[in-house]
């Protein structure tokens, strides 16, 4: 009995939160929620030494904005890092994702680092997002190597996992292409 008022919980619930959601971002759906990642996150690259960390995701349900009469509909996204040598804060975004009828998405994001990112991609299949570096703006006294391009992918695992893979290039490395800088394996926890 107590399974099936669960189940039409979880149906009430997840009828409800669909239908907020608009037509054109009926495909992240999947991601909507709480990820959490508590020593699964680790981060390579040339000039640092390797580290794992945790990392919070949380993407919601955002609000509608009027542009170029177009009611448009705005996903908020968030993600906290932290270092697990230290426990400080390692890492912190917050922005915007927005796909639209054509399947192209859009993550707007700024973040504690001094940087502001816009990234646009598609869907490659269901359950997989690839975002690229379109333009990139930071403060003028930031620490970090000035990013030079990047790829953000998303990838569905079964309903409640989810992994996310960072590669870039810096003015330093390498040369060409892109390097592998972190990969987060979340577990969604809402």
């Amino acid at each position: 009995m107590i399974v099936f008022f669960k189940t039409i919980i979880f149906t009430q619930l997840f009828l409800l939160i669909h239908s907020l959601i608009s037509t054109d971002n009926s495909k992240l759906l999947w991601m909507i929620g709480k990820w959490r990642g508590e020593f699964s996150g680790k981060v390579v690259w040339p000039t640092i030494p390797t580290m794992t960390f945790g990392e919070e995701l949380e993407i919601r349900e955002g609000y509608r904005a009027f542009v170029d009469n177009k009611n448009i509909h705005f996903l908020n996204f968030s993600a906290k890092a932290w270092s697990h040598t230290n426990k400080d804060q390692f890492h912190n975004e917050w922005g915007h994702f927005i796909a639209n009828k054509n399947g192209e998405i859009t993550l707007m994001t700024s973040g504690g680092n001094g940087f502001a990112k816009f990234e646009v991609g598609r869907f490659v299949g269901s359950d997989k997002i690839v975002l690229n570096l379109k333009d990139i703006g930071r403060i003028s006294f930031s620490r970090d190597l000035p990013v030079e391009d990047l790829r953000r992918t998303f990838i569905k695992v079964g309903n409640d996992h989810m992994e996310q893979i960072l590669e870039m290039r810096t003015a330093t490395h390498p040369e060409t292409g892109l390097l592998k800088h972190s990969k987060v394996v979340y577990t969604r926890i809402k």
